[in-house]
This record gives structure tokens, C-alpha cells and sequence, in this order.
């Protein structure tokens, strides 16, 4: 269907920046994209300008077929950017970095230091250890060996594994007790 006399001379005047049909085009557009009521003024002006150049194009390439007028064909085109908008909205991700651990030691220096401390730390309590207690506690928490499992390679009962876990654990925590106070728990500075 070809557009019709008044639509053509309603195109020609808006392509030739006619300024009463550009604001009655305008008007019917802002309409469009007020009714869908974004957030803030400037984003409204930005849809309305990205519409009017999305018309202009459109006519320039004679997208336009004469369905409707030129009015309602204005209104159809800033219904659909609306729509497209919203769409390119809802697939944004808004990520406040501050918010987001990060596991990169340059992260948080403060916390990445008291880590590598108490980490230093409990190597220097595991290596103070009896060499079978620092066996057993490398088969159940390094080897992931279950105290059944531990006990069959040892050649000992589940028992004896379960109490000599145990007081290698409290040779540990006295170890780590017998640490001046500043050297305990570097860690619970970074929860506090």
C-alpha cells in the first residue's frame, strides 16, 4: 500500500524539517515514551531523540509503506525502542564492585597479610608436631582419608586413630596458646 497524498506531503515536510510537523510528530512520540514512564527525565529525552533518528532513517529508506499515517507510524516505531529498552534492561547486570568478594590477594592487602600470617603460622605449629602425629593428621585432613581408612593403613584400631587425631588437635591448640597473643588468631582481626 503506497502512502497516501497527505501522508507523502506529511513525510516530505518532516524530512525537510518542517518545524509543525516535527513537533506534532515529537509530541506523539514523547506521549509513546512518557506512557511507559522511565525512570528520569533524561533517559525520556534520549528515547525520544533515538526514535525521531530511528523515523528519519526509516523514511530516507522508504521503510515506510503507507499502512497507517505518519503519526501512528511514529508512534508504532517509539513503542517497539520502548519495548526494546526494557528488554536491554532486564539483561543488564548492575555490579557494585565494592560489594563483590574478590578472591585477588591485592583485594584487601590487609586481610590477604593476617591470611598468609596465620597460614604461616599453623605450618609453624604443624611442623612442630610429633612425626606421626604429623602423618596421621596429613592422611585424614590432607589425604582425605576416613578414620576407618586411616586405621587399616596403620594397622591400628579406628580408636586409636580417633584419639591420636585428638591430641594431636589439643597439641595444636596449646602450641598456638602458648603463641604470644598478637601471633594467635590473626584471622579474627579480619572478621571484627
Amino acid at each position: 500500500m503506497k502512502p497516501s497524498d497527505r501522508d507523502r506531503h506529511d513525510i516530505e515536510a518532516f524530512l525537510r524539517g518542517d518545524t509543525a510537523v516535527v513537533a506534532s510528530i515529537r509530541d506523539a512520540v514523547e506521549r509513546v515514551v512518557r506512557g511507559f514512564q522511565f525512570p528520569g527525565r533524561d533517559l525520556e529525552r534520549e528515547l525520544v531523540q533515538e526514535v525521531l533518528g530511528r523515523l528519519l532513517r526509516n523514511l530516507n529508506d522508504a521503510r515506510f509503506r503507507g499502512e497507517s499515517t505518519l503519526r501512528t507510524y511514529a508512534q508504532r516505531v517509539a513503542k517497539y525502542a520502548c519495548l526494546e529498552r526494557i528488554r536491554r534492561r532486564r539483561l543488564e547486570v548492575r555490579v557494585d564492585f565494592e560489594a563483590v568478594p574478590s578472591a585477588a590477594g591485592w583485594s584487601d592487602a590487609e586481610a590477604a597479610y593476617l591470611r598468609k600470617e596465620e597460614h604461616l603460622r599453623n605450618l609453624r605449629v604443624f611442623a612442630a608436631l610429633p612425626d606421626d602425629a604429623r602423618a596421621l593428621l596429613r592422611l585424614i585432613f590432607v589425604e582425605g582419608l576416613s578414620y576407618a581408612e586411616a586405621a587399616e593403613r596403620l594397622g591400628v584400631s579406628e580408636g586409636a586413630i580417633k584419639s591420636r587425631v585428638h591430641r594431636a588437635r589439643l597439641a595444636c591448640r596449646d602450641a598456638i596458646g602458648a603463641l604470644p597473643p598478637s601471633a594467635r588468631r590473626p584471622a579474627e582481626e579480619v572478621e571484627r
